[in-house]
This record gives structure tokens, sequence and C-alpha cells, in this order.
């Protein structure tokens, strides 16, 4: 997701990764699962091992990497189910916001051209800030980079899009882009920050209108 919507809007900077988070729509048919399952397998790629809550979301082949995740906010029912080959499905913050701003785009990777499903420019942005509330991940400040990229990325429909989210994302999406521009302690341009931060005080001044 990273790397594509910074190659996408021509971001100066680097963004390498072995990993990829896919999140289920499972809300919309859970027969996604399987086929997911049959992908993964056929795609030559094995569990990783369990985490501490008895879930096997992280598949590996080499150095390739990817988490298997679904929205949070599922029924107890979804939550406990256990489906064939990955048991319980492990729940991320943001992620269904994330899944209503995504579209198509078309990837040409090692001379073949196929179709993923990425999400826009807020719907990423929203779905990262919302990493830094999920229990369990020990290292949230390794979000921060990616909030102030995403920060320094954001097109005018997607700013323009802002103001009609309701408080509690505005407040969610604010309080992100805060700790990054303030806690993240990595190799950062100046211009970079300086966007971040307009974006903080824009979100601000948002909550401050609407209190």
């Amino acid at each position: 997701m990273m790397r594509l919507l910074a190659a996408e809007r021509s971001y100066a900077g680097s963004r390498s990764t072995h990993d990829i988070d896919v999140i289920l729509d499972i809300r919309a048919s859970r027969a996604y699962v399987r086929q997911f399952h049959e992908a993964l397998s056929n795609a030559g790629f094995s569990i990783a091992g369990f985490n501490a809550s008895g879930q096997n979301h992280r598949w590996v082949r080499g150095e390739a990497q990817i988490d298997i995740l679904i929205p949070s906010g599922q029924s107890e029912a979804a939550r406990t189910y256990e489906y064939p080959g990955f048991g319980r499905l492990l729940e991320t913050r943001g992620a269904q916001f994330g899944l209503e701003r995504t579209r198509k785009a078309s990837v040409l990777c090692a001379d073949r051209q196929f179709t993923v499903n990425v999400p826009d420019g807020l719907g990423a942005l929203y779905e990262k800030v919302s990493a830094l509330l999920n229990n369990g991940d020990s290292d949230k400040s390794r979000h921060f980079r990616d909030i102030i990229l995403l920060s320094s990325v954001l097109n005018s429909q997607e700013r323009r899009d802002i103001p009609t989210l309701s408080g509690k994302q505005i407040y969610r999406l604010h309080d992100g882009v805060s700790r990054s521009v303030h806690e993240y302690t990595g190799i950062i341009s100046d211009h970079e920050l300086e966007v971040a931060s307009r974006l903080e005080n824009y979100l601000e001044k948002l909550l401050k209108d609407r209190s």
C-alpha cells in the first residue's frame, strides 16, 4: 500500500518493503478467506507461527511476508470463527474506513501486469493512525514515518473530504498525525515535516470549531 501510493504520487524518497498487509472484507463475503488461503498456499507461502493470541495471521515465503487482517468491530461469531487454514482472524482498527475508500490500481511488476485493491491517501492515513491504537503492537512508533509520508502526499480531493468526517474520525487523525510529528526521531525532510505540521494544525482547528 505505502510503496504503491508513494510511487503513484511521485514521492521523492524511497519506500521499500518486504511485507504486505492484506485486509479481507469478510462482511462482503466470507468466501474471500478460502480463496485467499488457496492463493497463498499455491504461491508457496506458509504460516510463520502463532502470535500471543493464538492466531496465525503471518505468512512467509523467504523474505516476503504477508499479514492477513480483518476490520475491527466484527460480531462475536465472526471474531471467534475458525476459518479453514487460518483459524481466528486478526482484527485491525480503521480497516473498514480504508475498505470504503478502496479503488483498483494497475501494477506492472517483473513484466507482469495485474490489478490490486488499494485505499486512497486518506483511507491509508486513517488506517495508519488507527494502527497506533491496536493492542498487542509492541513497536507502534514504526507507523510514524508512514503517517508523515501520507500526510505529505494527500491530494486536494482527499483534503476536501476531511471536514466531512465525523468528530471521532477527525480526532483520531489529529492524534496520530500529532504524535508522529512530535515523537518521530528518524530522518525526515523539512518539507514533509512542514506539510504534516500544517495538517496537524488544520485538524486541530476543525476540532475546535466543532467543540
